[in-house]
């Protein structure tokens, strides 16, 4: 299950930084583009891919390697994103801050193991 940090000690109108070590299933949620920042501004001609997929719910998988439970691997159409999620609600389906960290093509078959 996904844990949001300080969920229980969250304001009204605070963001929820999505964390976990097993894998999310994302509902299909409503994405602040504006709310979108990008560690290489060479992402941003594929932001809409991701958000598109957000929009129908996926599954997010904590990324390997990353000492860190806040960072998630989405399998758009064509590309590959690694992620940070704050919502705005706890039902998940109100995305108000992401930042990408990486966005690769997406070679189908492709399988990153899974270190601990």
């Amino acid at each position: 299950m996904a844990i949001h940090r300080k969920l229980e000690d969250a304001k009204p109108g605070a963001r929820l930084l999505l964390e976990s070590k097993e894998p999310v299933d994302l509902p299909a949620a409503e994405v602040n583009a504006a709310g979108v920042t990008l560690e290489r501004e060479d992402f941003r001609p594929h932001i809409d891919q991701l958000i598109e997929t957000l929009r129908t719910g996926v599954t997010a998988q904590p990324a390997p390697v990353v000492l860190s439970d806040s960072v998630f691997v989405i399998e758009a159409s064509s590309r590959t994103f690694w992620v940070r999620i704050w919502h705005s609600d706890g039902e998940r389906t109100l995305i108000d801050r992401m930042h990408v960290t990486s966005c690769v093509p997406r070679i189908p078959g492709l399988r990153l193991p899974n270190f601990k």
